[in-house]
């Protein structure tokens, strides 16, 4: 399984948009790491996670054919997870032959919802009901998609809907646990991942150094959501620990995050950053 962050950040971006806060300010001058786009993650060549509103600068900076992408699995709707307007860019006129190589969205009921408005709203291709599927998706109900095992999992998030996390089993048997967007893991989901075992697990660190709140986690709470999973059996040494999704109200600039984690063996997620496992 090949795993590339595109994204790292939360929904305001770092440097954010608009601000000029002294985290913020500390990221333009040092740039590099610390320049964030919005949360997306791209497995193999044909899987991404969220689509969000950073798509077209991640394939344009990293290089990503997003015509070979068939599967996409959203965690919930919030505008840096879900931009569905890009979406109609897959018909006709704006791209060709992309009917032959359908892709499915994978998500909850507002996801739809967002996409089914787009469609009636503003769709003005040729054919994109021909070039892309909806699926709705339920936490705990896991199914297939092109060669991979897909296991949505409920996260502690935004109670106005239904937001998810995800286990990914490729056809190696290599598993990940896609963790972004949620406050502590649920009793319920702790029962469906206990008995897993998992080579990745990439997890929600958007509050950095600063403490975590329902529906986010800081680097306290990922140290020890690491630690009980150790501890449960669902990962062990082995295991790749990634954290990611940083917003600058979490203070800490990549290398700073480094020296946090660095006797903890966490790696902290970067733009454009692979694992291959």
């Amino acid at each position: 399984m090949r795993i590339q962050f595109l994204g790292t950040a939360a929904a305001e971006g770092w440097p954010a948009l608009f601000c000029t806060c002294n985290n913020c300010q500390r990221a333009r001058e040092l740039k590099g790491k610390n320049y964030r786009s919005r949360a997306q993650v791209l497995i193999n060549d044909d899987l991404i996670f969220d689509f969000g509103p950073d798509s077209f600068y991640h394939a344009m900076t990293f290089d990503v054919d997003f015509s070979k992408i068939q599967t996409v699995l959203m965690t919930h709707s919030h505008m840096d997870h879900l931009y569905p307007l890009d979406l109609i860019l897959r018909g006709i006129p704006y791209a060709y032959d992309r009917d032959k190589n359908k892709m499915t969205i994978y998500g909850n009921e507002k996801c739809e919802a967002f996409y089914n408005r787009m469609l009636v709203e503003e769709d003005d291709s040729a054919n994109l009901k021909d070039c892309i599927d909806y699926s709705v998706i339920k936490a705990f109900e896991g199914f297939k998609s092109h060669g991979y095992d897909i296991l949505p999992l409920q996260a502690q998030h935004d109670p106005r809907e239904n937001c998810l996390v995800y286990s990914l089993t490729d056809k190696d048997g290599k598993r990940l646990f896609y963790g972004n967007d949620t406050g502590d893991i649920t009793e319920e989901t702790w029962n469906h991942i206990k008995s897993l075992y998992f080579d990745v697990v990439s997890l929600d660190c958007t509050m950095g150094g600063t403490p975590g709140c329902k529906s986010h986690m800081g680097l306290e709470e990922t140290i020890l959501l690491r630690n009980k999973m150790l501890e449960v059996g669902c990962a062990d040494e082995n295991t790749k620990f990634v954290i990611t999704h940083f917003s600058h109200n979490g203070c800490l600039l990549h290398h700073e995050l480094e020296e946090r984690v660095k006797d903890l063996g966490m790696l902290v997620a970067y733009d454009g950053m692979i694992l291959d496992i």
